[in-house]
């Protein structure tokens, strides 16, 4: 009888903690979201921000793009500061969450953030999102390059692309992980005075 009643128990409290992480996730649907910054890029090698400083793209920053293009991986890699803003009257989070970057609506870069993510309500917290991909594909359609070429070395500091941020929570049930049903989806404009 006591082995039920302790079952029964514990049965109840991962019950609690399910609701309020589900909670937490609502909550977290209604929170803002906002690219703050982005450092650390790299493009096969090359330092991103050096060359939106510069304002060239040549042979001599290039080069790991084409050898890339040659080996079809041409990695990207760098870290996007996500502000998460809590409007709501309730305590927002997550204990990880998969996440889909997109530009102009093809893939840029997958992964996984294993931290746990807490906003108070009416607070901000600042997320780095590491950023480790292999963009061949995105590059291999020539628009798009040329998209990236005229990002980097355009003029107007203003100039901005569509990015779309795809987030999945986790749900932590014991020692399991089960994955939210959908995605939290939002579009952000990223400018390159981000990059400076």
């Amino acid at each position: 009888m006591n082995k039920f009643l302790i079952a029964l128990f514990l049965t109840v409290l991962a019950a609690c903690g399910i609701n309020q992480q589900a909670k937490q996730i609502k909550a977290l649907e209604q929170c803002k979201f906002e690219v703050k910054r982005v450092d650390s890029i790299f493009l096969a090698g090359a330092n991103v921000m050096n060359m939106v400083r510069s304002g060239s793209v040549n042979v001599s920053n290039m080069g790991g793009v084409a050898m890339g293009m040659l080996r079809k991986e041409v990695p990207l890699k760098g870290i996007l500061h996500l502000k998460i803003t809590n409007p709501t009257d309730h305590l927002a989070g997550i204990n990880q969450f998969q996440y889909q970057l997109l530009m102009k609506d093809r893939q840029l870069a997958t992964g996984l953030v294993n931290q746990q993510v807490k906003v108070n309500p009416g607070e901000s917290v600042e997320v780095p999102v590491l950023i480790d991909a292999n963009i061949y594909g995105l590059l291999s359609n020539g628009s798009v390059l040329q998209e990236v070429v005229d990002f980097v070395s355009g003029n107007n500091p203003k100039q901005e692309s569509l990015l779309t941020i795809k987030l999945k929570p986790t749900i932590a049930i014991g020692n399991k992980s089960i994955n939210y049903p959908g995605w939290i989806t939002f579009d952000r404009k990223v400018t390159r005075d981000m990059l400076l």
